[in-house]
């Protein structure tokens, strides 16, 4: 990947988003952020989780430690 080159990271059902946009429209919408205060919401980071994990198991785990060098995790 070239330097300063932005990597975009997708998930799911690859044409979902354009399927749903061109069949049922009415289906999706975009909502500020203020719009969900007070209400609950659910966020999927396993992948998130997933990614980390593998950085920790490549790197190590001396990356998770205290000012006394101890693990942490």
């Amino acid at each position: 990947m070239a330097e300063g080159a932005e990597r975009k990271e997708h998930m799911g059902i690859k044409g979902l988003t354009k399927l749903l946009a061109d069949n049922a429209p009415k289906a999706m919408k975009e909502q500020k952020l203020e719009s969900y205060f007070g209400r609950n919401i659910t966020i999927d980071a396993s992948m998130s989780i997933y990614q980390f994990l593998i950085v920790v198991d490549h790197m190590g785990t001396e990356m998770l430690t205290n000012e006394a060098g101890e693990v942490t995790s």
